[in-house]
């Protein structure tokens, strides 16, 4: 798949609605395991502040920059849909954890050794927060979060279309001098 493909379907699918968060009754214990994928060590938050991160250092890449930018766009959506879920649920929008611990900035890899290895963390991120959100799906009993949450799972999966795509691409070169 190329450039103009990827970017057309990442456009696409960002005219896919979201499903409204309503008809949300509060649910604490729910809503507790739903921190981990707003604003653990590996959440839409924390997801969203390495993009910016690796967007601002790695400028020679354009391309690449290009899709951070939109892709961390998508991800602040989904912080944004899981924080009103949270709301929904009897719970404030902290940055924390399942199980209270405060958000840290050392949860962003700020260290890579090349573009590759870059593009390959990022995939495997964006793995983990499907299975995560599968995961999520199979212990809400709420119709509407799981439809947001399988929504959110579309953006997670053209994002590792797109890195794949980056990955192949730019496989030999080397964020570092």
């Amino acid at each position: 798949m190329n450039d103009q493909k990827l970017s057309f379907m990442l456009k696409e699918l960002s005219r896919v609605p979201y499903p409204k968060v309503e008809n949300i009754k509060p649910d604490h214990y729910f809503g507790k395991m739903l921190y981990d994928a707003y604003s653990g060590s590996k959440s839409e938050l924390t997801t969203i502040l390495s993009y910016v991160f690796e967007y601002l250092t790695n400028g020679d890449y354009e391309e690449v920059v290009t899709f951070l930018k939109m892709i961390s766009k998508q991800e602040m959506k989904h912080l944004e849909l899981l924080g009103e879920i949270l709301v929904s649920l009897g719970l404030e929008p902290y940055y924390m954890s399942t199980y209270g611990n405060k958000w840290c900035s050392d949860n962003v890899k700020s260290t890579f050794h090349s573009l590759e290895e870059m593009l390959k963390f990022n995939i495997e991120m964006e793995k983990g927060a499907i299975e995560g959100y599968k995961h999520l799906i199979e212990m809400c009993e709420n119709g509407t979060i799981k439809a947001v949450l399988a929504r959110i799972i579309m953006d997670e999966e053209s994002h590792i279309q797109i890195f794949e795509m980056l990955k192949e691409k730019y496989s030999s070169c080397s964020c570092e001098d």
